[in-house]
């Protein structure tokens, strides 16, 4: 989840709904909305939280890349809550979400041998990740994968349906993960895909109709026109909600 910081105190631009999405760096501080939610939600593991500290005092700009919290926190129950048992996740960067993810595997007490994959291109970031998920102490259950996410999806073994795949990766290839995930029917039934950043910041709703030439403006019409065709595409079913920087969660008719 991306955030834009201006000013020399960092002062953080939200995308939609402002109260709601706070990034997870601890300055400036979280709305009262946002603190709100936070506490009556599940707590950040500490395992999982030193990963989040250490990206923030690594490269606070950087380290914006990760999810939040309370994002981790809603993938973890809609993972638990989905009795999901294979998940794939394209775009890994440190661990965070990952870790996220299989804490919601793992909190499924009924569910033998879950699995999930993240797959991560930068080689040296990947390694970053395995060293975070094992001293996170879920590397039983995770396994990054030092490829791009298209690869990823192109190479699949059709005999393992996913339950889940989370989409973080590049965001100019959207349209082509969710394509090639359809067309190979990767999905498990009742499977679904949960897709980040589909809102950019609220600069896509009116993409389209821009017409300044610039990298960000070109991005956000490439996530309308995504957003568009996941709209007009009669395979599935989605909803796009309007938390974070935009949530798209799609499943097959």
């Amino acid at each position: 989840m991306n955030r834009c910081i201006r000013g020399s105190k960092r002062q953080i631009s939200t995308s939609c709904i402002r109260h709601t999405l706070w990034s997870f760096m601890d300055t400036p501080e979280p709305s009262s909305v946002y603190r709100y939610a936070q506490d009556h939600s599940i707590d950040e593991p500490p395992q999982i939280a030193q990963i989040r500290k250490n990206a923030v005092s690594q490269n606070p700009s950087e380290a914006q890349k990760m999810i939040s919290p309370l994002q981790g926190a809603f993938l973890s129950h809609l993972v638990c809550t989905q009795r999901a048992k294979n998940v794939l996740e394209l775009g890994c960067y440190k661990g965070y979400s990952a870790c996220w993810l299989a804490h919601g595997l793992l909190s499924q007490r009924s569910q033998a041998s879950p699995r999930l994959w993240t797959c991560e291109r930068d080689l040296e970031i990947a390694q970053v990740a395995q060293r975070n998920v094992r001293d996170a102490g879920y590397d039983s259950v995770v396994q990054v994968v030092p490829k791009a996410a298209q690869d990823v999806l192109e190479s699949w073994d059709l005999a393992i349906k996913l339950d889940m795949i989370f989409v973080d990766a590049n965001k100019a290839s959207y349209k082509s993960y969710y394509d090639t995930i359809l067309d190979r029917d990767l999905l498990s039934k009742g499977g679904q895909i949960v897709i980040d950043n589909v809102l950019l910041h609220g600069r896509v709703h009116t993409a389209l109709d821009a017409a300044v030439e610039s990298k960000k403006i070109t991005l956000a019409q490439k996530i309308a026109e995504f957003n568009r065709h996941v709209a007009e595409d009669s395979r599935t079913i989605q909803t796009l909600l309007p938390a974070f920087d935009g949530l798209l969660l799609v499943r097959k008719r």
